[in-house]
């Protein structure tokens, strides 16, 4: 009870003291002090972004700062694509990419013509005097007299077939040194002037060599420059020593001569002096055919000619017998100056690997021949292989020349001296002993038998067939150029068609087997070091194995397209030839040698690193490109050494009278100047 009376008490007395304050009439007090800030809240959150105000004007570019330290050394560089030709007229030139761009600097480049086929550098508008001064007309094919070579019609032989050409330095000057696809072949020497401001290379005076004391020179294809400087050109399509030997008469070789042709052959029998009148213009010489086989032998050509030169531009040249007897594309000297690759052109060829004695020395060494295992399945698109090495013996040039030149009244060597023969029945031997193999640039099977004690001859004269005979693959066809990259360890070798042996063949080895590609493609071969059954290091160079890299696709274009007629597609080669690379650079040069594939041949550039094909220059119909050569640095300035030969003469014959027409002789050039490239 008492709590109850206390909690009444309270409630009347704040009750009464409530009613006494609103019933207050008074002035309202002053407010009081504000309290002290309580806590912050929490942060809210961000708002949206406001418009982007107008942009402010750049400042002032700061002072350049220090070089960086030197790069890893990457280099490329790039053309300008020229397109393939159209209009009549661009196809009656010479096209040529007019840009480069080299490690990001783009600079003007063009084809400069240093000489043309019939004319001479040091006279008047460069017209020759056939008759006071042949040898310093270019091209001019001459006898071992020195008088030029003249056709039944009795008109001086002028080769359009320029082909192989080289820059040499001797003494600080420059020389450019020559050769001609041809029966008999030339061989010229031209003094070359540089504008030291420009680059700009000019022909100021030319003259041809004296071929005899190598017995004549024979239808000079591609070439290097070898690592001491001197010119290597190739002897290339030789004379089947067994078929002439076989032949009896003038009219009987001018029935069966194919390669060489009848004229070619009169045209050697001319340069050793025979007597070729054709009195009573039946085609036959009248001279008795045996002066020429006195005169002549199959074994005085096949073989690589090397010409150095001094610096009054005197050439000394010669014959390396040691390196074996083929139908020479390229002889290629790899960077030990001891290992040379030796492509072989024609239908059933090898591969040859020559190793000489003495670096810098191709006069005496031991000859391999390739033998390959495909990797790749038969019959299909692709040839890939593993290769080893089949030795043909060692020698020296002085022990093959004197087969050729025998102390006293000894014979030359013949065929017959070096292999027994009978004719294959069912393609194979009757007799036990005799081995099937094919012919020299042919696929006809023979049976041979080495006679005893003939190795040497056989090795050296005789190579493909006894290569052939020892096991060694002579399948190959249209074997051409061949170049190197010493960065990938890799040799690049371009096959010009993908036929013949290298498809299914009966009798005989069958080492290759896959499709044909008329268009041809280039292949790698990864080198390295091989050693022979024995364990003996035999070079650090060889090739050790076969894989493609650019291949041409056959094509067939409907009448009415701009590239009717051509038969391989054209943004990708046909029959790919001569080759060139660019170290540091990753670019591998490939010029065309094709008659139908594309109706204009053309020289491509091709990265290794992107995969790009660059179409650099085009030549006028007919032509084939030859020669295409890196020159890095030379006198301060990089060139692109390009030849084209025979102009109009190995289709669209027809015109060279069009009106845009630019004449059958041949050009002799570089595409530059470019910095120098080292």
């Amino acid at each position: 009870m008492t709590q109850i009376r206390t909690d009444r008490s309270v409630r009347a007395v704040l009750l009464a003291g409530a009613l006494a304050l609103t019933s207050c009439t008074g002035d309202k007090g002053d407010p009081g002090a504000n309290g002290a800030d309580g806590p912050q809240g929490p942060t809210g959150d961000t708002g949206a972004d406001g418009p982007q105000g107008p942009t402010g004007d750049t400042g002032a570019d700061g002072p350049q700062g220090p070089e960086g330290p030197q790069g890893d050394g990457l280099k490329w560089l790039s053309f300008e694509d020229v397109g393939f030709p159209r209009t009549r007229a661009e196809k009656n030139t010479v096209r040529a990419s007019s840009k480069v761009n080299v490690n990001g600097t783009e600079r003007s480049i063009g084809f400069n013509t240093l000489l043309r086929g019939n004319q001479d550098p040091a006279r008047p508008e460069r017209q020759c005097d056939l008759v006071n001064s042949p040898s310093t007309c270019l091209n001019v094919l001459q006898a071992a007299s020195g008088q030029p070579l003249r056709d039944d019609a009795g008109k001086i032989v002028v080769s359009t077939a320029h082909d192989y050409t080289s820059f040499l330095q001797a003494d600080g000057k420059i020389f450019m040194v020559s050769s001609t696809e041809s029966i008999p072949a030339a061989m010229f020497v031209t003094s070359i002037n540089q504008d030291p401001a420009t680059g700009a290379l000019s022909a100021v005076s030319t003259k041809s060599l004296d071929m005899t004391p190598i017995d004549g020179f024979w239808y000079s294809c591609a070439g290097s420059k070898s690592p001491w400087g001197t010119h290597l050109a190739s002897e290339e399509f030789p004379v089947d020593a067994r078929f002439l030997q076989e032949r009896t008469s003038w009219a009987d070789l001018k029935n069966l001569a194919s390669s060489p042709t009848f004229p070619e052959f009169k045209l050697a029998a001319q340069y050793f002096g025979v007597d070729t009148t054709d009195a009573d213009m039946d085609g036959v010489p009248d001279g008795d055919f045996n002066d020429f086989l006195s005169a002549f032998s199959p074994y005085f050509s096949g073989f690589a000619v090397e010409a150095a030169v001094d610096g009054n531009g005197t050439a000394t040249v010669k014959k390396h017998y040691a390196m074996g007897r083929h139908s020479i594309e390229v002889p290629f000297v790899m960077p030990d100056n001891k290992t040379v690759l030796i492509t072989d052109d024609g239908a059933n060829v090898g591969l040859f690997m020559f190793i000489a004695d003495t670096a810098g020395d191709l006069s005496a060494g031991t000859l391999y021949a390739m033998r390959a295992y495909q990797t790749s399945p038969a019959g299909g698109p692709n040839f890939t292989a593993d290769i080893d090495w089949i030795s043909l013996g060692h020698a020296t040039s002085d022990e093959v020349r004197a087969l050729l030149h025998p102390a006293g009244s000894a014979p030359r060597v013949t065929f017959a001296d070096i292999f027994e023969t009978e004719a294959p029945n069912a393609d194979a031997c009757p007799t036990a002993g005799f081995k099937p193999v094919r012919g020299a640039n042919s696929v006809t099977l023979e049976c041979l038998r080495l006679k005893a004690g003939m190795e040497l001859a056989a090795s050296r004269l005789e190579t493909r067939r006894y290569a052939n005979y020892l096991g060694a693959t002579t399948e190959l066809n249209k074997e051409e150029g061949i170049t190197y990259d010493p960065n990938g360890k890799t040799l690049y070798i371009s096959l010009s068609e993908i036929s013949k042996g290298m498809g299914p063949q009966p009798g005989g080895d069958d080492h290759i087997n896959v499709a044909t590609n008329l268009c041809g493609g280039v292949f790698a071969l990864n080198v390295g070091p091989y050693t022979d059954a024995d364990g003996k290091l035999v070079s650090n160079y060889a090739p050790l194995n076969w894989y493609p890299v650019v291949v041409g696709v056959p094509m067939t274009y409907v009448a009415g397209s701009p590239y009717a007629g051509n038969t391989c597609s054209v943004t990708g080669v046909a029959n790919p030839d001569n080759l060139a690379f660019l170290p540091g650079y990753n670019t591998l040069v490939i010029g065309e040698d094709t008659g139908s594939g594309h109706q204009n041949d053309a020289i491509w550039s091709y990265n290794l690193v992107t995969r790009k094909l660059t179409r650099i220059l085009t030549t006028p119909y007919g032509a084939e490109t030859t020669s295409p050569a890196w020159y890095p640095d030379l006198g301060g300035y990089g060139y692109l050494m390009s030849v084209i030969q025979h102009p109009y003469g190995e289709s669209d014959t027809g015109h060279v009278n069009d009106p845009e027409a630019t004449g059958a002789e041949s050009w002799v050039g570089v595409l530059g100047p470019f910095p120098s490239l080292k």
